[in-house]
Formats: structure tokens, sequence, C-alpha cells
């Protein structure tokens, strides 16, 4: 597996484009994984006990990285306990950009738009 080495002294693998040819590539195993934009910043911070289940659920529904344009980037580093794991990337990332967490970990999602329903007006 290819892997580089973050603050910290975490190995994940380099940057993929979230696609499915590249997430059918990810073992099935625990781990945690970072989505990011092209730039790299990162968008979410996620933990599972299936690492490709959990990416195929991320590129089967975009809307929820609040990402407007462009392509999604991930990498992943499988291990043991994700949970413990992801609250620690998750305190590196909150050290490191004033308390804030990753975009689509910070915010709600946004409200779908209400239906509008218009009634026939009858002459009077």
């Amino acid at each position: 597996m290819d892997v580089t080495r973050p603050e910290g002294g975490v190995s994940f693998s380099h940057w993929r484009p979230l696609i499915p040819a590249e997430v059918e590539r990810v073992p099935d195993c625990p781990g945690i994984f970072e989505l990011a934009t092209l730039v790299r910043n990162v968008l979410f911070l996620g933990a599972a006990q299936s690492l490709q289940a959990a990416l195929a659920h991320h590129l089967a529904s975009p809307g929820a990285l609040h990402v407007q344009a462009g392509r999604v980037y991930f990498r992943y580093l499988p291990t043991d306990d994700p949970e413990q794991l992801q609250l620690d990337r998750l305190e590196d990332y909150r050290r490191c950009h004033g308390g804030a967490l990753p975009p689509a970990q910070s915010m709600s999602p946004p409200l779908p738009r209400p239906r509008r329903h218009l009634k026939a007006v009858i002459g009077r």
C-alpha cells in the first residue's frame, strides 16, 4: 500500500479521486478516511468498519459534503480502532483550525426547499 506521513506520524494512502474505480480498490476493512477538495482542503474525516462501504456511500451522496463544484478526493488508513483514531485526527484538525471541525462535519446539510402547491383559482 502506498502511504504518506502527515503530521502526527499517521500513515495514509495517497490522495485519490472519489470515483467508482478507485473506491473498488480500497480494502474492505476498518479504518479512517478523509474527503477533500482538489487543493486538499479537508471536508470530512470519517471512521468506518468497512472503508469500502463508507466511501461508496459518500460517492453515492455527494451533496452531503456541501461541495458546490469540483471533484472530491479521498485518502484512507486501515486501523483496528477507527473511532479512537478519528477522534485523535479531529482533535488535531481542531487544534490547527481554531477549534473548527471540517466543513461537512460542522454544518448540517441544507434543508430541502419547500414544495409549493398552487391552488386553482376559480373566477368569481
